[in-house]
């Protein structure tokens, strides 16, 4: 009976600590775009990363199938710099070559609309990505059938860039979610 006990007792405690784990999981997917200036709420599935640099504020993998796997979002935000909104998404598109030789401004997809106020800026773009500052990056082929999904929220005080680039049918498949998470941002009162 003792044995009985104590066995009952420690899936009780191992029940209670999953538990414990599965919620601290799905607040950090909600919670986890907390900072000082700018909050959002992660759509679920996404799994919160350690960014890759120092330059990103934070980072997701995007869950993909596993014949096209995953997408990554970058977070950035660049203090008194960033550049213009414009210039960006110009060297953004930059950043992706068309199989069939026509300009990457012409695919480009951007939809400006707003989130509490704050002016947004969104792109979606499919190609061949060149990873780096830009296209045309000498013998390098690039990754061919991939997307970009982005973001531009311009804040009172510096512009926030959220950038996936994955393999296209991944970030089709969360663009819906992509533009509905556009919509929480909102800047933190000082």
């Amino acid at each position: 009976m003792h044995r009985l006990f104590s066995t009952l007792f420690i899936v009780t405690i191992s029940l209670f600590v999953l538990l414990a784990c599965n919620k601290k999981e799905e607040e950090q997917k909600t919670t986890a775009g907390a900072d000082s200036e700018l909050t959002y709420t992660v759509p679920q599935g996404w799994v919160v990363e350690t960014p890759s640099s120092q330059m990103r504020r934070a980072q997701y993998r995007i869950p993909g199938h596993a014949e096209t796997g995953d997408a990554e979002l970058a977070v950035f935000v660049f203090p008194g710099r960033g550049g213009m909104v414009q210039a960006n998404i110009d060297r953004w598109i930059n950043q992706f070559n068309q199989p069939d030789d026509s300009a990457s401004k012409d695919k480009a997809e951007i939809k400006k609309t707003e989130s509490n106020g704050m002016p947004v800026t969104l792109l979606y773009l499919t190609g061949t990505y060149q990873p780096g500052m830009g296209g045309n990056m000498g013998s390098h082929s690039g990754l061919a059938g991939f997307a970009m999904l982005a973001a531009i929220v311009e804040t009172s005080n510096d512009p926030w860039f959220f950038k996936a680039i994955g393999p296209e049918p991944t970030l089709e498949r969360w663009r819906g979610e992509f533009e509905t998470f556009a919509k929480t941002f909102r800047e933190s009162q000082p």
